[in-house]
């Protein structure tokens, strides 16, 4: 019997190339790459069925959930600094614990906060990607 294959996702880290690690990460997810596509038909098109051809792609967008952090230089600054710079240059790097990346480009577009009365205080980010992601694959050992 064949053992599955899988990669936990705990020690996964997301950094920023203007503020370095971003800490306290409960959850990371990218909603994934669209693509646009054309109707290219005519009246003479096969079997009068629609054709169609690819378009411009969408990156999609980054969204991360993090531990608040209120203390001075804490996550929360840190967000906050990154959201006012507004910077579309920012990178945003994804390394899995098989050590596989995901890079991409973009602004954080919303900045979120939970305040649960019986849980955890949260904040939520999200990234619109911009431009090529990267993903860089395990190397074969």
């Amino acid at each position: 019997m064949a053992a599955s294959d899988g990669t936990h996702g705990y020690g996964t880290t997301l950094v920023s190339g203007t503020n370095g690690t971003i800490v306290n990460i409960i959850s990371l997810g990218v909603d994934g790459q669209t693509r646009d596509s054309v109707d290219i038909s005519t009246m003479d098109s096969t079997s009068k069925f629609r054709e169609f051809v690819s378009a411009m792609a969408d990156a999609g967008e980054l969204s991360c959930e993090v531990n608040y952090d209120g203390a001075d230089e804490g996550i929360a600054d840190d967000l906050s600094t990154l959201y006012q710079a507004g910077a579309t240059t920012t990178t945003w790097t994804i390394t899995f614990p098989d050590t596989s990346t995901f890079v991409s480009f973009g602004p954080i577009t919303n900045l979120g906060m939970a305040v649960p009365f019986d849980d955890k205080i949260t904040q939520s980010l999200t990234i619109k990607l911009t431009g090529v992601p990267t993903f860089t694959d395990v190397a074969p050992s």
